[in-house]
């Protein structure tokens, strides 16, 4: 597992950040809100773009999760699919909501597999 801060700047020009964990051996990249400039939720084509720009990870394989307003009673976790809009770029985000129960046994299985 593998965690970074990603510093980016927003779309309306607001300096941003959020904070990337890494499963590689899985595919799974978990962005999580740090309240630090825009939200998760209305950066999320731009931060997969740029982790898979940043940190080398297929796009084809990228299996990317969304926690916003984590620790908190309005917390949401949800898998986003998107769109590969010619093989260069993510767009049309959709979220599937994630139970927390189901995303603790997916950080689970995919810390185990990091081990392998």
């Amino acid at each position: 597992m593998e965690q970074y801060t990603l510093e980016f700047i927003a779309p309306n020009g607001y300096p941003s950040a959020c904070l990337i964990t890494i499963y590689r051996q899985c595919g799974i990249v978990v962005a999580t809100d740090i309240d630090k400039g825009i939200s998760v939720t209305n950066a999320c084509e731009l931060i997969a773009n740029e982790v898979v720009r940043r940190y080398g990870i297929d796009p084809q394989k990228m299996i990317f999760i969304e926690q916003y307003r984590p620790d908190r009673l309005d917390q949401t976790t949800d898998l986003l699919k998107f769109d590969f809009v010619d093989g260069k770029a993510f767009r049309h985000p959709k979220w599937i909501h994630i139970p927390a129960g189901e995303f603790r046994k997916m950080v689970s299985i995919a810390e185990e597999v990091e081990k392998i």
